[in-house]
């Protein structure tokens, strides 16, 4: 198998979560960019697979798949466009604000 990090998926900005994001970095939380990039470096290649730094739980599964990253303290949402191989991320919040 080749080792170039091909990109399968393209990621977009849906719902909340631009918003989302601003105001944890406001909040005075600027390292959660970081996480954010790697994190989504990592589903641009597979959405679907738990691996090191990137824990994955399906949420949902009823029209789109729906699942939720770990991020420290944090929860981001996204769904998977399998269709036209999309990931949009809808959303970014603390553990214990919820779904």
């Amino acid at each position: 198998m080749d080792d170039t990090s091909e990109t399968n998926y393209r990621v977009i900005y849906g719902g909340p979560f631009l918003k989302d994001l601003k105001k944890i970095i406001k909040g005075g939380d600027k390292k959660i960019t970081d996480r954010v990039k790697e994190t989504v470096e990592e589903l641009k290649k597979d959405p679907h697979r738990n691996r090191p730094k990137v824990d994955l739980k399906l949420i949902s599964s009823r029209v789109e798949a729906v699942y939720r990253v770990r991020l420290g303290k944090y929860r981001m949402v996204y769904e998977i466009d399998e269709d036209n191989n999309i990931v949009i991320l809808t959303m970014i919040f603390p553990r214990g604000r919820g779904y």
